[in-house]
């Protein structure tokens, strides 16, 4: 994970305006959560895990800007950028973690991730899927927007290869695209029907995939009664 911090620390300032170009299906990808988030109408706290610049949170506040939002990320120059972007508002904040190692902060009524649990092998994906149950408030929900692998090994080529034409296409500059290329190595993706079934194991009442694109995933779990 130290390599990871490293990682994201030197590209914390280019880190949003890049997200659009390596994303292929940036807007849907950010959004899919807001018919369960708005079905969360009791919920006054969010935690946000590996929030890094804070884009997660910036799209959820589009719609909930009343709730009360904890922002952890183990790169103190991405939550730097997280700071200026929620700069001025009083009910967002910052604490440097490694959500994969340290004690959530508290109880909360959802919790949310993009793009940050893909760096955890499976036993350490497990461990944390069963710490955000335990964190969650009781009919609180879980939200991942993550990379997954694809489900057999000729699908997951054509994942990858796909997602690297597009990138290539996207107009984003050479150094830009081959960084984005290098940092992918550090990845440990999971299928996606093996993360849901570590989330009904963790305990969560339901668990579901709510938006797929190839491999860019949204699925969620619900502890008691969301529905």
């Amino acid at each position: 994970m130290e390599e990871v911090k490293n990682q994201f620390d030197a590209i914390s300032k280019e880190y949003d305006r890049q997200r659009p170009y390596l994303i292929p299906c940036f807007h849907d990808f950010y959004t899919a959560c807001y018919p369960l988030v708005k079905r969360m109408s009791a919920a006054k706290s969010l935690l946000d895990l590996g929030a890094g610049t804070g884009l997660f949170s910036y799209f959820v506040y589009l719609i909930r800007p009343e709730l009360d939002f904890t922002l952890v990320d183990l790169s103190p120059e991405m939550l730097n950028a997280a700071r200026e972007r929620f700069k001025g508002l009083k009910n967002f904040s910052f604490l440097e973690l490694n959500f994969a190692t340290e004690p959530f902060p508290g109880k909360f009524d959802i919790i949310i991730s993009a793009l940050s649990i893909h760096h955890l092998d499976d036993e350490e994906k497990r461990l944390l899927y069963k710490n955000a149950f335990e964190a969650l408030n009781d009919g609180g929900l879980f939200i991942n927007a993550d990379q997954v692998l694809g489900r057999g090994p000729g699908f997951d080529s054509f994942y990858k290869e796909s997602w690297m034409e597009a990138v290539k296409d996207s107009g984003l500059e050479p150094v830009a695209i081959n960084n984005a290329f290098q940092r992918i190595q550090l990845d440990k993706f999971a299928p996606l029907e093996a993360q849901i079934s570590m989330l009904e194991e963790a305990g969560f009442s339901e668990a579901d995939c709510i938006y797929k694109n190839q491999n860019f995933a949204v699925f969620a779990g619900t502890k008691g009664n969301v529905f």
